[in-house]
Parts: C-alpha cells; structure tokens; sequence
C-alpha cells in the first residue's frame, strides 16, 4: 500500500524548496528518487515570493537536495531571491507512515535601493532542523503527507551596517498527490520575529514530476 503511495507522493517533492526570503521554510521527511519541479508562491506581512523549485532525491529516497530562485517583492522593489537545501534521512517506521529527517540550507537575496536610500537589506538566512511527517494513502496513486518541522535559523541583513540575529521558529505543511505527475502543497512558517521575514509567512506550491503518467 505504501510502495504506491511513495510514487504518488514523489509529485510533492519540490514543494517549498528552499529558503528565500518571502517563503516559508517547507521541508517533509519524505522523499523519494528522482527530479521534481514546482512553481512556488509565498508571502507575509508586506512581502511576497514568486519561483520555481527544483527537487533531486537521490539514494532510494535518503537524500534530497533541492533549489529554488525567484522575484521576492517588499518595500515597493522586486530583487532576485535564491536557496538551496539537503535533507537526509533519519527514521522511517516499518510500515513507511512515520518518517523523520535533518535538513539544512542557504538562501538569500541582494540590497535593494531606491534614490540611493536602501529599501530592503541584503539577506543570508541559514535554516537547519528537523521533520517530522506522516502519510496516508487515497487509493493507489493519491495520497496525502503532513508534517512539522522545527528549525534554528540565523540571518545577516546588510543595509550598510551588518547585523547577524538567531531565531527558533517552526513550520508546518500538508502535502496532496492528485496522481503520480502532479501535487500540490500548502504550508506556514511561525516564530519569533528576526527583523527581515516577520512573525510568519504562507506559502503554497504546484509540483510536476517529469515522465510519470
């Protein structure tokens, strides 16, 4: 039963793919072999991202790496925004309902300015944590996987002067197969105020798995 529902859920894989400013941090404990794309949108108090994402799992499913770049819009001024992410293994129950991973990444995006006043700092943001998922199948190639990831992230903003701050935060995200090609994602990001991405953020992903029927 679940041998069908990692293929339906392959779908998911690229959903939130990285961490770049404007987007939640989504990252499930499931993943499997194989390239997954997605188009990515996210947002939160007067800021939003538009991208695409990319996900390459690689050992039967044990590792992850996963990308996405974009437009993050804030402060009146659109700047390119990229990261970049690894997600490994951890645990997984013998009936393959329960997993658990460790991931850590990178993301930023430059210094924005308008009539030489700076509107929007220059980020690097690095997230690293654990997920924890569950899955449940919906016939032989629909299914669906929610999970809850806890993270420490740090960031350094330059808008001239450098300032470097850790925050704990934490995200939680439902993930749906429609088939074996195609899934769609939702999810939020909470915790503490860091100064650059606010209390949280939403965000929502359509995923394609190239050469599935």
């Amino acid at each position: 039963m679940f041998g069908r529902l990692l293929i339906g859920l392959t779908a998911i894989a690229a959903s939130g793919a990285a961490q770049v400013p404007g987007a939640p941090v989504l990252q499930n404990a499931f993943a499997n072999p194989g390239l997954a794309v997605a188009a990515d949108f996210g947002g939160g108090p007067g800021q939003s991202f538009y991208g695409a994402a990319a996900a390459l799992g690689l050992g039967a499913g044990k590792l992850q790496l996963s990308g996405a770049a974009g437009a993050a819009h804030g402060n009146g001024a659109t700047r390119g925004a990229y990261g970049a992410r690894l997600s490994v293994s951890v645990w997984s129950s013998s009936a393959g309902a329960l997993a658990v991973a460790a991931f850590g990444g990178v993301g930023g995006a430059p210094r924005t300015r308008t009539a030489n006043i700076v509107t929007n700092p220059a980020v690097l943001s690095i997230p690293a944590g654990v997920s924890l998922g569950y899955r449940h199948p919906l016939g032989s190639t629909r299914g669906l996987s929610a999970y809850v990831s806890p993270f420490y992230r740090w960031m350094r903003t330059d808008s001239g002067t450098v300032v470097s701050k850790g925050s704990m935060r934490v995200s939680v995200g439902l993930d749906f197969a429609f088939s074996q090609s195609f899934g769609a994602t939702f999810g939020a990001e909470l915790g503490q105020n860091d100064g650059t991405s606010g209390a949280g953020t939403v965000g929502a992903a359509i995923s394609f798995v190239p050469g599935r029927r």
